[in-house]
């Protein structure tokens, strides 16, 4: 049985991290395997209409509104994970879409 996580309480940034993982695996037709968490999202062709699908994907999965710019030019997946986990951090219950 597989629950919808959407508060920082119940979700890990592991757990954000992996979820992107998935995203580009699915979006690139790779296995989720292939995608390196340390490599820049550049690597993988993410620019701005990747990014702007991206981020309406982890919105939708952690409850809360995710920027794009939060994806572009970011290093890595894992640093991209720890910017959306600071940012739900941050937010109060109320902002939380």
């Amino acid at each position: 049985m597989s629950s919808r996580r959407t508060g920082p309480q119940d979700m890990s940034e592991q757990e954000v991290a992996d979820h992107l993982v998935q995203l580009l695996a699915g979006l690139l037709e790779l296995a989720p395997e292939a995608i390196d968490p340390e490599v820049p999202l550049s690597a993988y062709g993410v620019d701005s209409a990747t990014s702007t699908w991206l981020a309406g994907e982890l919105s939708s999965r952690c409850g809360i509104r995710v920027e794009r710019e939060l994806l572009l030019g970011r290093p890595s997946v894992a640093e991209a994970a720890a910017d959306v986990m600071a940012v739900l951090r941050r937010r109060p219950e109320r902002d939380r879409v």
